[in-house]
C-alpha cells in the first residue's frame, strides 16, 4: 500500500471492525489470522491519549468549541508525514457544525462502509443494550453524540446525514463500500478496495485475508480471549453479521420510521423501501 492516512469511516455497527480485520490480515502476510485485539489501536488519531501527546494538552481541559477547532489540525499534523499506509477507524461525521471537515483535509483516501439502516438498528440495539425503539431514536437524532474514557467525544448525528456527509463530499477521495457487497462477495470487494487505494495483492493474498477474517474465526477468538472493544456486559461483539436480519426482528412500524426518515439516502445506496 502507498503511504498516507486512510480513514475507515462508518456509522456505528456498519462493518467497520470487519474491514479493519480484513486489512490487517491482508497486510500481515502471516499464515495465521491476525489478533482481533491488536488492530493498530496504538496509532488511532481519535484517542484521548494520542491527542494529548501530540497537542500537549489534556482534551478534558478544553471546551467543545476548542476541541472541535483543534481536532482537524491534529489530524492534518499527523497525516502530513506518514512513511507507510496508516488506517484509522472513525465514526465521526464528515462535516462539523462550522461547515468544515471534522478530521481535516490531509488524508490520502477514505473508505466509507454503509449498511442497511434497518440492520444497523438491530446490531446497535444488541451492542449498546438498547431497546429497538431506543436504537432507532438514536439513529434519527441529528444531535446524537458519543463520549467515552478512551476516545475523544464526537458527534455522530443521524444515519442519513452521516452517510450523505461522507459519500457526497469531495474533499477526501472516498470509496463507498456496501456492507452487503462485503458479505456477498468478499474477495471481489477487497480487490476493489485494494485497487482504489493504489495497492497490490495477488489472488492468493486476498483469499488468505478473507479466510482469516471469516466471522467464525472472529467469534472463535472472541470466545477464547474476549474482545477489548466490547462494551461492559456485552455478550458478544461478533454476533452474526447477517444481511436482512432486520426482517425477523423489526416490526413494520419500526422499519417504517427509518424508511420515512432516510428514504432518499437509502435509495441512493440501493436499499429497497419495504414497509
Amino acid at each position: 500500500m502507498p503511504p498516507g492516512l486512510v480513514w475507515l469511516a462508518s456509522y456505528p455497527k456498519s462493518g467497520n471492525t470487519w474491514m479493519r480485520v480484513l486489512l490487517a490480515n491482508l497486510l500481515s502476510g502471516a499464515d495465521r489470522p491476525a489478533d482481533i485485539n491488536n488492530l493498530s489501536e496504538p496509532e488511532t488519531l481519535v484517542s484521548r491519549w494520542r491527542f494529548a501527546d501530540d497537542m500537549l494538552v489534556d482534551p478534558d481541559m478544553l471546551d467543545r468549541d476548542e476541541l472541535d477547532a483543534l481536532r482537524p489540525l491534529h489530524c492534518d499534523f499527523v497525516a502530513q508525514d506518514r512513511r507507510q499506509a496508516f488506517f484509522c477507524k472513525t465514526h465521526d461525521r464528515f462535516w462539523r457544525h462550522a461547515g468544515e471537515p471534522t478530521l481535516g483535509t490531509a488524508a490520502r483516501r477514505a473508505l466509507y462502509i454503509v449498511r442497511d439502516p434497518r440492520d444497523v438498528a438491530v446490531s446497535l440495539s444488541h451492542h449498546a443494550s438498547l431497546s429497538i425503539d431506543a436504537a432507532i431514536a438514536q439513529m434519527i437524532d441529528p444531535r446524537a453524540h458519543s463520549a467515552g474514557s478512551l476516545l475523544l467525544p464526537y458527534v455522530v448525528g443521524d444515519w442519513g446525514a452521516h452517510v450523505a456527509g461522507w459519500s457526497l463530499q469531495r474533499v477526501v477521495p472516498t470509496k463507498v463500500v456496501r456492507y452487503e457487497a462485503m458479505h456477498g462477495d468478499t474477495p471481489a470487494t477487497l480487490r476493489g478496495i485494494i485497487d482504489f487505494l493504489g495497492g497490490h495483492a495477488s489472488d492468493a493474498d486476498i483469499r488468505r485475508a478473507v479466510d482469516h477474517s471469516r466471522f467464525e474465526e472472529l467469534q472463535r477468538q472472541e470466545a477464547r480471549k474476549g474482545f477489548r472493544e466490547s462494551r461492559p456486559g456485552q455478550a458478544r461483539f461478533f454476533r452474526s453479521g447477517r444481511v436482512g436480519g432486520w426482517r425477523d426482528v423489526l416490526t413494520r412500524a419500526q422499519a417504517g420510521v427509518l424508511e420515512r426518515h432516510f428514504a432518499a439516502v437509502m435509495a441512493d445506496h440501493g436499499y429497497r423501501i419495504d414497509a
